[in-house]
């Protein structure tokens, strides 16, 4: 497995500034725009600028891969496709799209060391027979200028305007690719609310029914309500490193931001499309019928109000009208998959046997 030292940087930086208080900037808090389209009110208020334009995206390549792409009719980006090892695909399951972190890869799906290493969530569900794919978000093609990690972005951080774009191809391609089954997608960190804002953006445009078509959204340790880092970087930085802290606000002191407005509606009334087989952003008798299962997974916070995550906590990470599961602050990634441990708390919520249960338990019912 092989990372520049730039990642490592992002990691000890990240968390440098979890405890820090400051105001926030203008721009990262305000009111509810007009909705400029879909069926619900909220569904395409587009506060921040999304690379959507995928011929001009440095990050919709496949250039440089030390793995072989996925192959996704009409899909033009990076991906990993996960073999089915000995066992026959089960076609009545559905397709799983799995959407990695900050400062990571698709390996953070897999088992390591790879050789010996305990089977994660990607072995596990082939091992299912779940066909089963990893975007690559490409960090290591970030365009930011990166001479340092305070004004500019050597860590190499994304955001959801870099993102995004890219899942909602990511989603559309395999839909229509395979028209008649349903996908379940599983996101990890910043992959949780770039999978929820992937699917407004995809509904807003009411080109595709995406949500008559989701089975199971599994998210695990996200930034839904702020994230630690939003004192250290947001108004300090211009680049996609700051960008992403102002978009998810702060954990420790939490207000609404103009970017997560129209992902979580009011008081959380859009925080889970379709949780009832009907409402969509407000809308009613919206998803023919089609119940949507949302899952969440965090490590639990410790009893005197602090956090063991590095980035997120409890009350950040939970959804209403949702499974919300907590695992023990003893349930760490004992992989060492991240640096040799770095952020083991943080990964504990996608690799520590507890997390990974229950993650393949909510996609095949087994």
């Amino acid at each position: 497995m092989t990372r520049c030292c730039a990642v490592l940087a992002t990691a000890v930086l990240m968390m440098s500034g979890c405890f820090e208080t400051m105001s926030p900037p203008p721009g990262t808090v305000g009111a509810v725009q007009p909705a400029v389209g879909g069926d619900g009110g909220l569904a395409m208020v587009d506060t921040i600028s999304y690379r959507d334009n995928l011929a001009l995206h440095a990050g919709c390549s496949t250039a440089g891969l030390t793995y072989v792409p996925a192959v996704i009719p009409g899909y033009q980006c990076a991906a990993k496709a996960y073999p089915l090892a000995g066992v026959a695909e089960d076609t009545e399951r559905p397709i799983v799209l799995l959407v990695h972190g900050n400062s990571d890869t698709p390996d953070s799906w897999e088992r390591f060391p790879a050789e010996s290493g305990a089977p994660m969530i990607a072995e596990q569900l082939t091992a299912a027979g779940m066909r089963t794919y990893a975007i690559d978000l490409r960090i290591d093609l970030n365009d930011d200028p990166q001479g340092n990690n305070d004004t500019e972005n050597a860590a190499r951080n994304i955001d959801h305007g870099w993102a995004v774009p890219l899942v909602e191809h990511f989603v559309e391609a395999t839909l229509a690719a395979w028209p008649d089954r349903r996908i379940s997608l599983v996101g990890f960190s910043l992959g949780s609310t770039v999978i929820r804002d992937a699917l407004r953006r995809i509904h807003g445009r009411g080109e595709v029914a995406v949500f008559e078509r989701v089975e199971d959204v599994v998210l695990l340790a996200g930034a839904h309500h702020g994230v630690s880092t939003y004192a250290r970087l947001c108004g300090r930085n211009p680049t996609m490193r700051g960008q992403i802290a102002c978009e998810l606000g702060s954990r420790d002191s939490y207000a609404p931001t103009d970017f997560l407005i129209p992902l979580n509606g009011v008081g959380g009334a859009d925080e889970t499309p379709c949780f009832d087989g009907g409402t969509v952003y407000g809308a009613v008798d919206a998803c023919a019928g089609n119940v949507v299962t949302y899952t969440t997974v965090v490590m639990s916070d410790i009893a005197d109000g602090s956090y063991q995550d590095e980035f997120v906590s409890e009350a950040s990470s939970r959804l209403d009208n949702d499974d919300n599961h907590l695992i023990a602050l003893s349930d760490v990634d004992e992989s060492g998959y991240f640096f040799n441990g770095l952020l083991k708390n943080h990964y504990g919520a996608a690799r520590s046997a507890a997390a990974v249960s229950i993650v393949v338990t909510a996609l095949t019912g087994q």
